[in-house]
């Protein structure tokens, strides 16, 4: 073989080679991009089942949580909120907006600030609406690191906060004022040498007056306890309003005419009451005594029944002082007497009674006053 024979020899088994090395060449990278193509696509697979999981947790903290809660960044903008919280927001949330765009509680833009200095939670008391919140931020740790915010309606803890320290104080009122009186009439009789026979049986009514207002308070107290916990249980049956309303006008007109004032009826209602008679009785009685009580002497005192769609509304109307606005919503708590003007004797338990019955019957009880011009109570109970 001649010298051009081997060049070209040699020529062929190089490109040959070369030819070999590029398509091994080409076969590596194929299968490094096929390899990087399989974790990319493991890594969305992953990338989904997580992203999966986490929208089911969130779904799940969404129904379960039913305190606002927010997720923020740290560039104070939500991430995620849940139902509750986007109730309380000015405007429509979606994930990106900042939640000083979203919510008018400006509180909550400093304790979100506060803790994103710290890993401590930060808790802050605000107001919104008559709404009064609790609120808690706390900075949690991660990539990226968020701050949970979380709101808690406290209205109603407050408002029964608010009738717990009433309940203090007027129990000890009411258990204060009859037993003072008791032990100067036993001072008096003890004493008192020569008191005469009228004078001691004056004080002696006087005490055993006194001993039956501590009776009656114990055993409002006592049937308020059992009508709450559920024992007190209701025997409702199909009932005549006037068999309802006739035997409690009846027993309360004495009252009425020691005070020179009229009971007049305004029973219109045609259908019969589902109604436990000896409680719906409790509740008229009540209604009708304060009536009385608040009525000025010779004034008249209304007491009435009405169809009303499918229940009888049942009503008692006095020409009292009538109720304060700011006593409208609270006249039915346990102890609360109101401004001083119908603040007189008594427990303060009768209409909390009221209140329980009524709505053992499946019925509502409310009151409709203008200041200064007498008020009415009505209460409603299911058709027999």
């Amino acid at each position: 073989m001649t010298g051009w024979g081997w060049a070209f020899l040699l020529l062929a088994v190089a490109s040959a080679t070369l030819a070999v090395w590029r398509w091994q060449s080409a076969e590596r990278s194929r299968k490094e991009v096929e390899e990087k193509c399989r974790q990319t696509q493991e890594e969305a697979r992953i990338s989904r089942v997580l992203c999966g999981r986490y929208d089911r947790y969130l779904q799940a903290l969404d129904i379960i949580t039913s305190h606002p809660l927010f997720l923020v960044d740290e560039a104070r903008t939500i991430l995620w909120s849940n139902q509750a919280a986007r109730e309380v927001c000015t405007t429509e949330v979606e994930a990106g907006v900042p939640l000083a765009n979203a919510t008018d509680l400006y509180e909550l833009i400093e304790l979100v600030d506060a803790a994103w200095k710290d890993d401590l939670p930060h808790e802050r008391q605000m107001s919104k609406g008559g709404a009064v919140y609790y609120a808690v931020a706390r900075r949690l740790a991660g990539d990226p690191p968020l701050v949970a915010l979380r709101l808690r309606d406290v209205t109603e803890l407050q408002r029964l906060g608010r009738a717990r320290r009433d309940f203090v104080a007027n129990i000890s009122h009411d258990l204060r004022t009859p037993i003072a009186a008791i032990q100067v009439m036993v001072e008096t009789l003890q004493g008192t040498a020569n008191l005469s026979e009228k004078r001691r049986r004056k004080l002696l009514a006087g005490i055993a007056d006194q001993t039956e207002t501590l009776q009656h308070l114990a055993q409002e107290m006592l049937d308020l306890s059992l009508i709450e916990s559920g024992r007190m249980p209701l025997r409702l049956v199909s009932t005549p309003v006037e068999a309802l309303i006739m035997p409690v006008v009846q027993r309360m007109q004495t009252q009425a005419e020691h005070k020179e004032i009229d009971i007049e009826l305004d029973i219109r209602a045609r259908r019969q009451a589902l109604a436990d008679v000896e409680n719906v009785q409790r509740v008229l009685q009540n209604l009708l005594h304060n009536a009385i009580k608040f009525s000025p002497a010779g004034s008249k005192v209304l007491v009435g029944a009405v169809d009303v769609k499918d229940e009888v509304r049942l009503f008692v109307q006095d020409n009292g002082p009538g109720i304060a606005p700011e006593d409208i919503d609270r006249i039915f708590e346990r102890f609360y007497k109101g401004d001083r003007t119908r603040s007189r004797s008594g427990t303060g338990l009768g209409l909390a009674i009221a209140r329980h019955i009524v709505e053992g019957h499946g019925g509502r009880i409310w009151v409709e006053s203008e200041y200064g011009e007498g008020a009415t109570f009505y209460f409603s109970l299911l058709v027999g």
